[in-house]
């Protein structure tokens, strides 16, 4: 009878070890998570330029003032909107990439350069609202659809993308160099991608990464 109780016993003390405190929980979903990784694009690296939003208008602020004006509003009138967060990932082949994007740059990248924009909102509705509005926003925007069209390129819109029914993808080369762009808005987060010279596999790759962390 004592072996059984002690068997029961035994039983009940694994149960319990196996029980709600040991289960693993997922960590919240966060712009900086969702957006660009380096494992997204391994043969790039990371440019200066990334940052939270806030960090990302602060630098801008000094280096075009002109820039920081129309963005530092947008992004205040979100955030009063419902925008909780947003985090840029910028992505080079080499450092004189990543250069590029400074004010002060002579030229675009020679080589390959990325760049993921990701902000999270209170609530998908409001993602999609926002979304919706098209605004331009840190060069993002519909001026990049109108660019791709101009140029003879391809955008595709809706449920087409596989990104679901809000969002856009873009491809077009101009004088040798090729464009990749794709908008879209899933659960509570609104996604920017551009890519510059990398090949269109490689930055559909990229987006599909970002998108699948969205669960």
């Amino acid at each position: 009878m004592w072996r059984a109780v002690s068997g029961l016993v035994l039983l009940l003390m694994v149960a319990g070890c196996q029980g709600p405190e040991t289960v693993a929980q997922k960590k919240p979903l966060t712009a900086q998570s969702v957006t660009l990784q380096a494992k997204d694009v391994p043969s790039m690296q990371r440019c200066e330029a990334s940052g939270d939003l806030d960090t990302v208008l602060k630098r801008e602020k000094s280096s075009d003032p002109k820039s920081y004006e129309s963005n530092s509003y947008q992004w205040g009138l979100w955030k009063r909107e419902g925008a909780t967060e947003g985090y840029l990932a910028v992505y080079g082949a080499s450092p004189r990439d990543c250069a590029a994007l400074s004010s002060q740059s002579s030229g675009a990248p020679t080589g390959g350069l990325v760049l993921g924009l990701v902000i999270k909102f209170k609530s998908a509705a409001t993602a999609a609202r926002i979304f919706e509005t098209g605004a331009e926003f840190l060069g993002f925007g519909p001026s990049d659809i109108s660019f791709i069209k101009s140029t003879g390129g391809i955008v595709t819109t809706g449920s087409d993308t596989g990104l679901g029914a809000q969002s856009a993808v873009g491809t077009a080369t101009v004088s040798g160099a090729s464009y990749y762009f794709a908008f879209w808005q899933n659960k509570t987060f609104a996604s920017d991608f551009l890519a510059y010279n990398v090949s269109s596999a490689d930055a559909a790759r990229a987006v599909k990464d970002i998108n699948g962390r969205i669960l």
